[in-house]
């Protein structure tokens, strides 16, 4: 008899680039980048109850990854016009599937074997192409302007069961296919000595379920030299995003899916003001201010009790549409940019709330990703031409979650209230109003390097999460089970924080040829 458990989490990242100059007007880029994270957990019990022995394997897994492919055509029209040609390929998944499988032995009968799998798939697949051209007439005008086009392949939720009594089902397993297009022209425009503007427009249309979706977003900037150190900007844009970043707002593993804007959700829409000053002190210091507003429209979420797990439907019939949302703060920036030691903190602070009428009773609420406090620090030290050393410091406030609060007991599992274990529902309290632990870590690398005949190599030291901070991944309700003699099971409920990414140290090595 016993338990035992498991546990761990791996992943890694590849990155190439290959240059090449054809001839002076012309150079060709190819790059690529693709990674996997995957954590795991596996539990093995074995007990026994009377005759029989049972022997349990539980094994959950969490998997996502990015593939990333472009590829790039430089071209030199003459001293005023040149183009950019780009080809690009990406892909994102994310995985995660429990397994169940318990062995009952007993003499002189045939071992009984049960098992039972659940494998939810989510993922997006691009292909794009754009132009892009920079064209400077005059000294005081530096205009851009381009096009692009990207087909979509949207997995929304794909969810598979095994089963030794049901055998297998697939859920939800269509592909949403979409086109987006896009078009732009800016120009950085010189007025005077002291004024200067960037005015443009941004065009795009979305082609999905025989649907057209369409946006003209003008946006405009300007700064405006008050002395040789100081300056003023504000800025006014008008955005339109037709995919949609849907988060789960309750315990257990979090959850970023991106779907997309269909027949019967509409593209977000945004409209965001900024103004801000800016200091420059003896040529080396840079200090500066910045306020902003942003009001979004045609937000969505998961309606209560809904989730990315929940069993059948239309993953449309498990959100809640025509959300809208604010975010406003301001951001503090010190920055030294010269000298041996270089380096900058900043501090945002920032709101972010959400309203929906068939949510929270209507009520306001703060975002997932509301983070009230926002702290960035950031120093390089480089000894001579070949040495260098860097640290890294962040802290920001927990992610707003939504925590049951109280359990009690139904006479019926039918009832349309709360989420339940047999007849025991669960009461949650106001949407997003509880607070993971902060984030924090300390960041620290080493770098030396070394001009070779065929390039330069460079060795880097580095120790990711320095001082081992356990930051919340994800929180879950977790019943730690007793077996008695009897065979019996007595359970108690505890909030359990898991985290990611302790200390990590890691030695790299490059060369550029």
């Amino acid at each position: 008899q016993g338990s035992s458990t498991n546990a761990g989490y791996y992943f890694y990242d590849f990155n190439f680039k290959l240059n090449h100059i054809v001839n002076p007007r012309n150079r060709l880029y190819l790059s690529t980048y693709f990674g996997d994270d995957k954590a795991y957990a596996k539990n093995k019990d074995r007990y026994t109850q009377g005759a029989t022995t049972a022997a349990v394997n539980d094994e959950f897994s969490l998997r996502w990854g990015n593939i990333i492919t472009a590829g790039r055509w430089n071209h030199v029209f003459g001293p005023k016009l040149f183009s950019n040609v780009t080809a690009t390929y990406s892909r994102y998944l994310f995985d995660i599937a429990q397994q169940y499988e318990e062995i009952r032995t007993t003499p002189d009968l045939p071992d009984k074997k049960t098992f039972s799998g659940i494998k939810y798939h989510s993922g997006i697949r691009d292909w794009a192409a754009k132009v892009d051209f920079d064209y400077l007439p005059s000294p005081d005008h530096f205009i851009r302007f381009g096009a692009n086009n990207i087909w979509h392949e949207f997995s929304p939720g794909v969810l598979a069961f095994r089963s030794s009594e049901e055998g297998d089902t697939t859920l939800g397993a269509t592909v949403t296919r979409a086109y987006e297009a896009a078009a732009y022209v800016e120009d950085d425009w010189k007025i005077s000595k002291n004024f200067k503007i960037n005015a443009g427009i941004h065009t795009s249309a979305f082609s999905v379920d025989n649907t057209w979706y369409h946006s003209v977003q003008p946006r405009i900037s300007s700064r405006l030299l008050l002395t040789d150190d100081l300056s003023f900007k504000a800025s006014y844009s008008s955005m339109t995003q037709f995919i949609h970043l849907l988060s789960n707002v309750g315990i257990g593993l979090p959850t970023d899916l991106w779907v997309p804007s269909t027949a019967r959700i509409k593209p977000q829409q945004a409209n965001q003001v900024a103004i801000g000053l800016a200091k420059t002190y003896k040529s080396q210091y840079e200090f500066s201010l910045e306020g902003y507003y942003k009001k979004m429209s045609n937000l969505i979420e998961y309606k209560d009790g809904a989730s990315y797990l929940e069993i059948g439907g239309d993953w449309q019939d498990k959100v809640a549409t025509n959300g809208h949302g604010k975010s406003y703060g301001m951001e503090l920036l010190a920055q030294k940019k010269t000298g041996a030691i270089t380096g900058w903190i900043g501090y945002t602070l920032s709101k972010a709330v959400r309203q929906f009428d068939e949510l929270n009773n209507g009520k306001e609420y703060a975002y997932k990703y509301d983070r009230r406090h926002d702290i960035s620090l950031a120093l390089t030290h480089e000894w001579n031409k070949r040495m260098d050393f860097s640290m890294v410091w962040v802290y920001g406030t927990g992610n707003a979650i939504t925590l049951p609060i109280a359990t009690y007991q139904v006479a019926s599992s039918n009832s349309s209230q709360g989420y339940y274990r047999n007849n025991e529902a669960t009461y949650y309290g106001d949407r997003n109003s509880f607070r993971m632990n902060s984030y924090h870590r300390l960041d620290l690398s080493f770098s030396w390097w070394k001009n070779k005949k065929w390039g330069q190599r460079k060795w880097t030291l580095a120790v990711y999460n320095a001082y081992n901070r356990m930051n919340p991944f994800f929180i879950n309700l977790e019943e730690d089970y007793n077996r008695t003699s009897t065979g019996s099971t007595t359970y108690n409920k505890r909030f359990i924080q898991y985290s990611l990414f302790p200390v990590i140290p890691s030695i790299t090595y490059s060369f550029k040829f």
